[in-house]
């Protein structure tokens, strides 16, 4: 970047600041030093900062002071946080001294050399802390593919370095926790390296974890407590409390009428999941349109398998009944070969192409690579549906007979229509009762075998999926109005701000960030899902 390019970046960094501090009004006096919040800003951008500085100033009315851990000195970021409040910073490079980092790498090295095929790297645990699946997680992330190979050495290389950044994560971490004792710690990311360490160090101590993100909808985020019971839940994953409320509430025709067409809605108009642009380019179509664009005759079924992006491995996340997703791929069209009974879609996730542009690689067909190695050429009962397909997910729903996936969020919406589901992980609806959930990989492999003979889903379960998924789409997501998280803000043409947050209204007199506060106050054994109010 030339000298040019550097002062402009600066200078609209420094613009950007100061429409930030005006529209705060102002920092707040320090809080009361009663209790101490973590806000663990070790994987953060300027719009998730000034959203965490939101919330911690709101948390200064229940007396919390903020501290902030950064992975090392950025002076732009704490001026950020400081135009909120007065705010203490920590920074995790600080923590680490050479001693730690050379028995990490030797710990690191020796781990491998004992698990030379990484067979057990998966469910590594130290402390508390989930080593194995943190580091998975990352490896696979950079390296954009969906299976570490043990007889490559880039692969090899980069899972010992990722491994030894992990131990010195967790060191530096229990120095912090050590140190700051907090009684809250609040994470937008939670599973990465060095997010990880931090958020299951957390869990282990007792602390009470908090993770925010983005939801479906564009105007509402997610808010999730999180305990040891809970720790490998997804964030939109219900929690038993709220699932037992949600099943006893009023529901009828009228309330399944409205959240069928709210879903509809979200999809043809693209509004679904925006940050993504999911739907971006896809056309609402009839069914048998789809169907006959696909190539199905009349009268056969049609299974459909949809894709996680493979190197997308959230491990964190539940368990699964095979090592990966690349794994689950290969295998479940593997029985999809041996089932002509029924004709077979592989459904590649479209968000691939948004994750493509946003880490500026070309979009790689991974799964169809991950096919071809496998099997060569498919047979012709089994076809590819790319990403870039122009079909909306929506028109493919009602095209279809039988749904696939690990646990994506299809997994929701297709019961919702009254096509059976068969997951292959937990950690978000599985076991709710209306999906098929097998316990292992032989019973998956067993009911793919006969999935042709599985009926359409009664009424009674249908239902079910319903107050599930409005719970869960509609109730769990929140409104924010006092400020907008915009994925596309693009503003002033700088990828530094390329997401950014927009105030609204004054933190002190924000209704929503006061009732976020609160419930954020409760504590260790407070409600684990924030909802909204009752529709």
């Amino acid at each position: 970047m030339s000298l040019l390019q550097r002062l402009r970046n600066r200078f609209f960094l420094e613009l950007d600041l100061a429409s930030w501090r005006g529209s705060l009004g102002g920092a707040v006096p320090a809080a009361g030093r009663g209790k101490t919040v973590l806000l663990c800003d070790l994987m953060s951008g300027v719009a998730t900062r000034k959203a965490q500085a939101l919330y911690a100033r709101a948390l200064a009315a229940h007396g919390f002071a903020p501290v902030v851990l950064m992975p090392g000195r950025d002076r732009l970021a704490e001026r950020l946080y400081n135009a909120a409040q007065p705010t203490r910073f920590i920074r995790l490079d600080e923590q680490v001294d050479e001693t730690m980092r050379a028995v990490a790498a030797d710990r690191a090295r020796q781990m491998l050399a004992e698990d030379p095929d990484f067979t057990g790297l998966l469910t590594t645990e130290i402390d508390g802390v989930r080593i194995g699946r943190n580091v998975l997680s990352l490896v696979l992330r950079r390296l954009r593919t969906g299976r570490l190979d043990p007889a490559n050495s880039e692969h090899r290389r980069l899972a010992e370095e990722i491994l030894t950044q992990s131990l010195i994560a967790k060191g530096a971490a229990e120095r912090v926790l050590d140190s700051v004792r907090p009684d809250l710690a609040l994470f937008n990311e939670r599973g990465y390296t060095p997010a990880g360490e931090v958020f299951d160090l957390c869990i282990a101590r007792g602390i009470d974890a908090v993770q925010w993100l983005g939801a479906p909808q564009a105007d509402r985020l997610l808010f999730k407590r999180y305990r040891p019971a809970n720790r490998a839940d997804h964030p939109l994953a219900l929690d038993d409390a709220t699932w037992e409320r949600a099943k006893a509430s009023p529901w009828d025709g009228e309330a399944e009428g409205s959240l069928m067409a709210q879903l509809a809605s979200n999809y043809v108009s693209g509004a679904w999941f925006n940050r993504q642009q999911l739907q971006s380019g896809k056309l609402h179509k009839p069914a048998e349109d789809v169907r006959a664009q696909l190539g199905i005759a009349p009268g056969r079924k049609l299974a459909a398998i949809f894709c996680h992006i493979l190197y997308d491995a959230t491990f964190f996340y539940g368990d699964s009944l095979f090592a990966d997703y690349e794994e689950w791929l290969v295998e479940t069209v593997r029985a999809a070969i041996a089932n002509p009974s029924l004709d077979w879609i592989v459904k590649v996730h479209p968000v691939n192409v948004w994750r493509s542009r946003m880490d500026g690689e070309p979009m790689e067909q991974l799964e169809v690579q991950a096919l071809r190695r496998a099997f060569g050429e498919l047979p012709p009962h089994v076809r590819v549906m790319p990403a870039d397909t122009d079909v909306n997910s929506w028109s493919l729903f009602h095209a279809v007979d039988y749904g696939l996936t690990v646990r994506g969020t299809v997994g929701m919406e297709l019961p919702c229509i009254g096509v059976p589901m068969v997951t292959a992980g937990t950690g978000r609806y599985a076991g709710r009762g209306f999906t098929m959930d097998p316990a292992n990989p032989e019973e998956y492999r067993a009911l793919l075998a006969r999935l042709h003979e599985i009926p359409r889903l009664d009424e009674s379960t249908v239902s079910l999926a319903r107050r599930y998924a409005h719970a869960t789409f509609f109730r769990r997501p929140v409104p924010i109005r006092s400020f907008v998280l915009d994925f596309h803000a693009d503003t002033y043409g700088l990828p530094a701000l390329g997401a950014n947050t927009l105030v609204r209204e004054k933190p002190e007199s924000a209704e929503d960030l006061r009732s976020l506060a609160a419930w954020m106050a409760e504590g260790v054994a407070g409600r684990a899902d924030y909802l909204t109010a009752e529709p």
